[in-house]
Protein backbone atom coordinates (compact mmCIF):
# COMPACT_ATOMS: atom_id res chain seq x y z
CA UNK A 1 0.00 0.00 0.00
CA UNK A 2 0.91 3.52 -0.45
CA UNK A 3 0.04 7.27 -0.17
CA UNK A 4 -0.84 9.38 -3.39
CA UNK A 5 0.54 13.19 -4.16
CA UNK A 6 -0.40 14.36 -6.99
CA UNK A 7 0.44 17.96 -7.96
CA UNK A 8 -0.70 21.03 -10.15
CA UNK A 9 -1.32 18.61 -12.79
CA UNK A 10 -2.96 20.50 -15.44
CA UNK A 11 -4.72 18.59 -18.80
CA UNK A 12 -4.60 20.39 -22.36
CA UNK A 13 -6.57 19.26 -25.15
CA UNK A 14 -5.54 22.14 -27.78
CA UNK A 15 -6.90 25.25 -26.36
CA UNK A 16 -9.54 23.49 -24.42
CA UNK A 17 -8.17 22.84 -20.29
CA UNK A 18 -9.99 19.96 -18.90
CA UNK A 19 -8.45 19.72 -15.87
CA UNK A 20 -6.58 23.12 -13.93
CA UNK A 21 -3.70 22.84 -11.71
CA UNK A 22 -5.35 19.54 -9.89
CA UNK A 23 -3.29 19.00 -6.65
CA UNK A 24 -4.49 16.19 -3.73
CA UNK A 25 -2.75 14.21 -1.29
CA UNK A 26 -4.05 10.67 -0.41
CA UNK A 27 -2.88 9.02 2.65
CA UNK A 28 -2.17 5.48 2.45
CA UNK A 29 -5.12 3.67 2.97
CA UNK A 30 -7.56 6.23 1.94
CA UNK A 31 -10.58 6.01 0.71
CA UNK A 32 -11.00 8.71 -1.94
CA UNK A 33 -13.74 9.45 -3.80
CA UNK A 34 -13.86 12.03 -6.36
CA UNK A 35 -17.43 13.08 -7.87
CA UNK A 36 -18.97 15.52 -9.70
CA UNK A 37 -21.30 16.27 -13.36
CA UNK A 38 -20.34 14.94 -16.64
CA UNK A 39 -17.62 16.58 -17.95
CA UNK A 40 -15.84 17.87 -14.88
CA UNK A 41 -12.01 16.04 -15.34
CA UNK A 42 -12.99 13.13 -13.22
CA UNK A 43 -12.41 10.43 -14.87
CA UNK A 44 -9.13 12.50 -16.72
CA UNK A 45 -7.48 12.80 -14.23
CA UNK A 46 -8.12 8.94 -12.63
CA UNK A 47 -6.67 7.62 -16.46
CA UNK A 48 -3.72 10.46 -16.04
CA UNK A 49 -3.34 8.56 -12.48
CA UNK A 50 -3.53 5.31 -14.42
CA UNK A 51 -0.89 6.26 -17.21
CA UNK A 52 -3.38 6.01 -19.92
CA UNK A 53 -2.93 9.78 -20.28
CA UNK A 54 -0.43 11.98 -20.10
CA UNK A 55 -0.62 15.17 -18.04
CA UNK A 56 0.38 18.52 -19.42
CA UNK A 57 2.19 19.59 -16.83
CA UNK A 58 2.39 18.90 -12.81
CA UNK A 59 3.37 15.54 -11.19
CA UNK A 60 2.38 12.21 -9.57
CA UNK A 61 4.27 10.36 -7.31
CA UNK A 62 3.03 7.15 -5.59
CA UNK A 63 4.25 6.10 -2.12
CA UNK A 64 7.85 7.31 -2.53
CA UNK A 65 8.39 7.42 -6.60
CA UNK A 66 7.58 9.77 -8.57
CA UNK A 67 5.69 7.84 -11.86
CA UNK A 68 4.61 10.77 -13.81
CA UNK A 69 6.45 9.19 -16.87
CA UNK A 70 6.26 5.51 -16.13
CA UNK A 71 4.03 3.25 -18.26
CA UNK A 72 1.00 2.37 -16.90
CA UNK A 73 2.89 -1.56 -15.88
CA UNK A 74 4.97 -0.14 -14.02
CA UNK A 75 2.93 2.05 -11.92
CA UNK A 76 1.59 -1.21 -9.63
CA UNK A 77 -2.02 0.21 -9.94
CA UNK A 78 -5.23 -1.60 -10.58
CA UNK A 79 -8.20 -0.30 -12.17
CA UNK A 80 -11.70 -1.52 -11.94
CA UNK A 81 -13.37 0.11 -14.74
CA UNK A 82 -17.21 0.44 -15.88
CA UNK A 83 -16.92 -2.25 -18.14
CA UNK A 84 -15.98 -5.58 -16.58
CA UNK A 85 -14.07 -5.95 -19.41
CA UNK A 86 -14.17 -9.91 -18.81
CA UNK A 87 -12.47 -12.50 -20.86
CA UNK A 88 -15.96 -14.49 -22.52
CA UNK A 89 -13.78 -17.67 -23.63
CA UNK A 90 -12.17 -17.84 -20.29
CA UNK A 91 -13.37 -19.06 -16.62
CA UNK A 92 -13.60 -17.15 -14.30
CA UNK A 93 -10.88 -18.28 -12.50
CA UNK A 94 -8.52 -17.63 -15.54
CA UNK A 95 -10.06 -14.00 -15.74
CA UNK A 96 -8.90 -13.46 -12.48
CA UNK A 97 -5.48 -14.76 -12.82
CA UNK A 98 -4.98 -13.90 -16.52
CA UNK A 99 -3.07 -10.91 -15.44
CA UNK A 100 -0.81 -12.62 -13.05
CA UNK A 101 -0.16 -15.20 -15.69
CA UNK A 102 1.66 -12.32 -18.38
CA UNK A 103 3.69 -11.33 -15.48
CA UNK A 104 5.21 -14.94 -14.78
CA UNK A 105 3.65 -15.27 -11.54
CA UNK A 106 4.15 -19.22 -10.61
CA UNK A 107 0.64 -21.13 -10.96
CA UNK A 108 0.80 -21.98 -7.56
CA UNK A 109 1.01 -18.56 -6.37
CA UNK A 110 -1.50 -17.46 -9.03
CA UNK A 111 -3.70 -20.04 -7.71
CA UNK A 112 -3.27 -19.02 -3.89
CA UNK A 113 -4.18 -15.62 -4.80
CA UNK A 114 -7.13 -16.10 -7.13
CA UNK A 115 -8.85 -18.68 -4.43
CA UNK A 116 -8.35 -16.29 -1.02
CA UNK A 117 -10.02 -13.33 -3.45
CA UNK A 118 -12.73 -15.27 -4.70
CA UNK A 119 -13.17 -16.42 -0.98
CA UNK A 120 -13.32 -12.53 -0.16
CA UNK A 121 -15.39 -11.66 -2.69
CA UNK A 122 -17.98 -14.63 -2.05
CA UNK A 123 -17.53 -16.17 -5.65
CA UNK A 124 -15.56 -18.93 -5.08
CA UNK A 125 -18.43 -21.38 -5.86
CA UNK A 126 -18.15 -19.49 -9.63
CA UNK A 127 -14.87 -20.07 -10.53
CA UNK A 128 -15.44 -22.64 -13.41
CA UNK A 129 -18.45 -20.74 -14.71
CA UNK A 130 -17.62 -17.89 -17.87
CA UNK A 131 -19.03 -14.44 -17.48
CA UNK A 132 -21.78 -15.36 -19.93
CA UNK A 133 -22.96 -18.07 -16.96
CA UNK A 134 -22.70 -14.65 -14.28
CA UNK A 135 -25.21 -11.85 -13.03
CA UNK A 136 -24.29 -8.56 -13.55
CA UNK A 137 -23.10 -8.24 -10.32
CA UNK A 138 -21.14 -11.33 -9.98
CA UNK A 139 -19.24 -9.85 -13.37
CA UNK A 140 -18.59 -6.97 -11.52
CA UNK A 141 -17.07 -8.79 -8.52
CA UNK A 142 -15.06 -10.76 -10.57
CA UNK A 143 -13.17 -7.79 -12.05
CA UNK A 144 -12.71 -6.74 -8.44
CA UNK A 145 -11.00 -9.77 -7.85
CA UNK A 146 -8.77 -9.61 -10.95
CA UNK A 147 -7.41 -6.33 -9.32
CA UNK A 148 -7.33 -8.19 -6.21
CA UNK A 149 -4.90 -10.76 -6.71
CA UNK A 150 -2.60 -7.93 -8.31
CA UNK A 151 -1.94 -6.71 -4.86
CA UNK A 152 -1.29 -3.46 -6.02
CA UNK A 153 0.02 -0.12 -3.98
CA UNK A 154 -3.73 1.33 -5.33
CA UNK A 155 -6.85 0.67 -6.52
CA UNK A 156 -8.24 3.10 -9.09
CA UNK A 157 -12.00 2.52 -9.26
CA UNK A 158 -13.88 4.43 -12.63
CA UNK A 159 -17.99 4.48 -12.07
CA UNK A 160 -17.84 0.53 -11.77
CA UNK A 161 -21.66 0.34 -10.34
CA UNK A 162 -22.97 2.43 -13.39
CA UNK A 163 -24.04 -0.90 -15.37
CA UNK A 164 -25.51 -2.26 -12.45
CA UNK A 165 -29.53 -1.60 -11.49
CA UNK A 166 -30.47 0.27 -8.73
CA UNK A 167 -30.90 -2.20 -6.03
CA UNK A 168 -27.74 -4.29 -6.44
CA UNK A 169 -25.77 -0.73 -7.17
CA UNK A 170 -26.67 -0.52 -3.09
CA UNK A 171 -25.66 -3.62 -1.77
CA UNK A 172 -22.19 -3.72 -4.19
CA UNK A 173 -21.86 -0.70 -2.99
CA UNK A 174 -21.49 -1.86 0.65
CA UNK A 175 -19.48 -4.89 -0.91
CA UNK A 176 -16.71 -2.76 -1.65
CA UNK A 177 -17.09 -0.63 1.26
CA UNK A 178 -16.44 -3.58 3.33
CA UNK A 179 -13.98 -4.88 1.18
CA UNK A 180 -11.95 -1.78 1.54
CA UNK A 181 -11.88 -1.63 5.18
CA UNK A 182 -10.82 -5.54 5.29
CA UNK A 183 -7.87 -4.87 2.51
CA UNK A 184 -6.74 -0.98 3.68
CA UNK A 185 -5.58 -0.48 -0.12
CA UNK A 186 -5.45 3.09 -1.37
CA UNK A 187 -8.34 3.51 -3.14
CA UNK A 188 -9.42 6.24 -5.87
CA UNK A 189 -13.32 5.59 -7.13
CA UNK A 190 -14.89 8.01 -9.49
CA UNK A 191 -18.67 8.45 -9.90
CA UNK A 192 -20.96 11.21 -10.59
CA UNK A 193 -23.51 9.94 -7.89
CA UNK A 194 -23.17 12.11 -4.65
CA UNK A 195 -24.62 9.03 -3.01
CA UNK A 196 -22.09 6.42 -3.94
CA UNK A 197 -19.36 9.61 -2.72
CA UNK A 198 -21.38 10.46 0.67
CA UNK A 199 -21.47 6.56 1.29
CA UNK A 200 -18.33 5.15 0.77
CA UNK A 201 -15.52 7.68 1.18
CA UNK A 202 -13.62 8.98 3.65
CA UNK A 203 -12.82 11.88 2.24
CA UNK A 204 -14.79 13.32 -1.48
CA UNK A 205 -13.57 15.68 -4.15
CA UNK A 206 -16.06 17.89 -5.47
CA UNK A 207 -14.99 18.83 -8.54
CA UNK A 208 -16.80 21.49 -11.67
CA UNK A 209 -14.86 22.38 -15.05
CA UNK A 210 -11.83 20.74 -14.11
CA UNK A 211 -11.62 22.32 -10.95
CA UNK A 212 -11.89 21.41 -6.84
CA UNK A 213 -14.14 22.95 -5.62
CA UNK A 214 -14.27 21.37 -2.09
CA UNK A 215 -11.68 18.41 -0.62
CA UNK A 216 -13.24 17.21 2.59
CA UNK A 217 -15.27 14.05 4.63
CA UNK A 218 -18.83 13.78 4.05
CA UNK A 219 -20.29 14.94 7.21
CA UNK A 220 -18.11 17.87 6.52
CA UNK A 221 -19.02 18.73 3.17
CA UNK A 222 -22.95 17.98 4.39
CA UNK A 223 -22.94 20.31 7.24
CA UNK A 224 -20.12 22.92 5.75
CA UNK A 225 -20.41 23.25 1.92
CA UNK A 226 -17.44 25.79 0.65
CA UNK A 227 -20.11 27.25 -1.87
CA UNK A 228 -23.47 26.90 -4.44
CA UNK A 229 -22.14 24.52 -6.16
CA UNK A 230 -21.21 22.00 -3.20
CA UNK A 231 -24.14 22.61 -1.13
CA UNK A 232 -26.43 22.11 -4.58
CA UNK A 233 -25.07 18.89 -5.41
CA UNK A 234 -24.69 16.98 -2.13
CA UNK A 235 -27.64 16.30 -0.29
CA UNK A 236 -30.97 14.58 -1.69
CA UNK A 237 -33.10 16.14 -2.67
CA UNK A 238 -30.44 18.95 -3.23
CA UNK A 239 -30.65 22.45 -1.07
CA UNK A 240 -33.12 24.92 -1.47
CA UNK A 241 -31.69 28.81 -2.27
CA UNK A 242 -33.54 31.38 -1.58
CA UNK A 243 -32.76 35.05 -2.66
CA UNK A 244 -32.48 37.64 0.13
CA UNK A 245 -30.55 40.78 1.46
CA UNK A 246 -28.74 41.27 3.99
CA UNK A 247 -30.04 43.63 7.05
CA UNK A 248 -27.97 44.56 9.83
CA UNK A 249 -30.37 44.27 13.22
CA UNK A 250 -28.93 44.84 16.63
CA UNK A 251 -25.46 43.53 16.28
CA UNK A 252 -26.90 40.12 13.84
CA UNK A 253 -27.49 40.43 10.55
CA UNK A 254 -31.40 39.01 9.06
CA UNK A 255 -33.02 39.00 6.16
CA UNK A 256 -36.39 38.68 5.28
CA UNK A 257 -37.53 34.98 4.46
CA UNK A 258 -41.59 34.36 4.09
CA UNK A 259 -42.40 37.55 5.56
CA UNK A 260 -40.53 37.28 9.06
CA UNK A 261 -37.37 38.79 9.96
CA UNK A 262 -34.86 35.68 10.43
CA UNK A 263 -31.70 36.32 12.03
CA UNK A 264 -29.11 34.60 10.11
CA UNK A 265 -25.87 32.50 11.47
CA UNK A 266 -23.06 34.47 10.45
CA UNK A 267 -20.67 36.55 12.00
CA UNK A 268 -19.60 40.58 11.09
CA UNK A 269 -22.76 42.32 10.45
CA UNK A 270 -21.74 45.53 9.24
CA UNK A 271 -19.67 43.85 6.44
CA UNK A 272 -22.87 41.89 5.19
CA UNK A 273 -25.29 44.80 5.53
CA UNK A 274 -27.36 45.38 2.37
CA UNK A 275 -25.29 42.41 0.69
CA UNK A 276 -27.24 40.26 -1.78
CA UNK A 277 -27.20 37.01 -0.27
CA UNK A 278 -28.49 33.29 -0.96
CA UNK A 279 -30.09 31.99 2.01
CA UNK A 280 -29.86 27.88 1.71
CA UNK A 281 -31.96 25.33 3.38
CA UNK A 282 -32.05 21.87 3.29
CA UNK A 283 -34.97 19.99 2.48
CA UNK A 284 -34.82 17.46 5.88
CA UNK A 285 -34.32 20.70 7.53
CA UNK A 286 -37.94 21.64 7.22
CA UNK A 287 -40.61 20.24 9.26
CA UNK A 288 -44.36 19.91 8.93
CA UNK A 289 -46.13 22.04 11.61
CA UNK A 290 -45.67 25.25 13.22
CA UNK A 291 -42.13 26.02 14.58
CA UNK A 292 -39.51 28.61 15.12
CA UNK A 293 -40.11 29.90 10.98
CA UNK A 294 -43.54 28.79 10.09
CA UNK A 295 -45.14 29.83 6.97
CA UNK A 296 -48.29 28.24 5.25
CA UNK A 297 -47.79 26.62 2.11
CA UNK A 298 -49.92 25.05 -1.10
CA UNK A 299 -48.34 22.22 -2.37
CA UNK A 300 -48.17 22.11 -6.57
CA UNK A 301 -47.27 18.60 -5.83
CA UNK A 302 -46.39 15.85 -3.50
CA UNK A 303 -44.53 12.74 -3.78
CA UNK A 304 -44.98 9.99 -1.06
CA UNK A 305 -42.03 7.56 -0.82
CA UNK A 306 -43.46 5.58 1.98
CA UNK A 307 -41.52 6.41 5.72
CA UNK A 308 -41.50 10.40 3.76
CA UNK A 309 -42.33 12.88 1.38
CA UNK A 310 -41.21 15.41 -0.85
CA UNK A 311 -43.69 18.31 -0.84
CA UNK A 312 -43.06 20.84 -3.60
CA UNK A 313 -43.80 24.27 -2.82
CA UNK A 314 -43.40 27.23 -5.78
CA UNK A 315 -41.30 29.99 -3.90
CA UNK A 316 -42.34 33.99 -3.86
CA UNK A 317 -41.54 35.90 -6.49
CA UNK A 318 -38.71 37.71 -3.72
CA UNK A 319 -36.94 34.94 -3.43
CA UNK A 320 -36.88 33.54 -6.96
CA UNK A 321 -33.61 33.65 -8.57
CA UNK A 322 -32.69 33.72 -12.26
CA UNK A 323 -33.24 30.86 -14.30
CA UNK A 324 -31.02 28.90 -14.80
CA UNK A 325 -29.45 26.82 -18.17
CA UNK A 326 -31.25 23.47 -16.99
CA UNK A 327 -34.41 22.12 -15.72
CA UNK A 328 -32.93 20.65 -12.86
CA UNK A 329 -30.93 23.89 -12.30
CA UNK A 330 -34.19 26.76 -12.73
CA UNK A 331 -36.73 24.13 -10.81
CA UNK A 332 -34.33 25.01 -8.10
CA UNK A 333 -34.85 28.72 -8.42
CA UNK A 334 -38.37 28.67 -8.60
CA UNK A 335 -39.82 26.53 -6.26
CA UNK A 336 -39.18 24.89 -2.97
CA UNK A 337 -38.65 21.73 -1.50
CA UNK A 338 -39.75 19.83 1.98
CA UNK A 339 -38.63 16.70 2.81
CA UNK A 340 -41.26 15.23 5.56
CA UNK A 341 -40.30 12.33 7.37
CA UNK A 342 -42.92 10.10 8.70
CA UNK A 343 -45.69 12.06 7.54
CA UNK A 344 -49.39 12.68 8.23
CA UNK A 345 -51.59 11.41 4.99
CA UNK A 346 -52.75 14.67 3.67
CA UNK A 347 -54.94 15.39 0.47
CA UNK A 348 -52.35 17.16 -2.12
CA UNK A 349 -54.51 20.10 -2.14
CA UNK A 350 -54.50 20.82 1.79
CA UNK A 351 -52.75 24.27 2.68
CA UNK A 352 -50.17 23.06 4.64
CA UNK A 353 -47.80 24.44 7.70
CA UNK A 354 -43.87 24.68 7.16
CA UNK A 355 -41.27 25.66 9.63
CA UNK A 356 -37.46 26.22 9.98
CA UNK A 357 -34.95 26.13 12.34
CA UNK A 358 -32.70 29.56 11.58
CA UNK A 359 -29.79 27.81 12.85
CA UNK A 360 -30.05 25.19 10.19
CA UNK A 361 -29.48 28.28 7.27
CA UNK A 362 -26.64 28.19 4.94
CA UNK A 363 -25.84 31.74 3.49
CA UNK A 364 -23.86 32.23 0.60
CA UNK A 365 -22.42 35.76 -1.21
CA UNK A 366 -24.85 35.96 -4.70
CA UNK A 367 -21.68 37.21 -6.27
CA UNK A 368 -19.37 34.91 -5.73
CA UNK A 369 -21.70 31.97 -4.89
CA UNK A 370 -18.98 31.54 -2.02
CA UNK A 371 -20.10 30.24 1.64
CA UNK A 372 -20.54 33.04 4.70
CA UNK A 373 -19.73 31.89 7.81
Amino acid sequence: MAGIRIDSVTKSYGGLTVLKAFSLDIADGEFVVLVGPSGCGKSTMLKILAGLEEATSGTIAIGERDVTDLAPGDRDIAMVFQNYALYPHLTVRKNMGFGLKMRGTDAGEIDRRVNEAAKILGIDHLLERRPRALSGGQRQRVALGRAIVREPLAFLMDEPLSNLDAKLRVHTRAEISALHKRLRVTTIYVTHDQTEAMTMADRIVIMKDGVIQQIAAPEVMFREPANLFVAGFIGSPGMNFLKAKALATGGSVTAKLFGHDVTLPVANAAALAGKEIVVGLRPEHIAAGPGQVSFPVSPRLIESLGSEQYVYVDLPEEHRREAGSGSEDEARRTSLIARLINPEPRPPEATLTLSFDPARLHVFDAASGEAIR
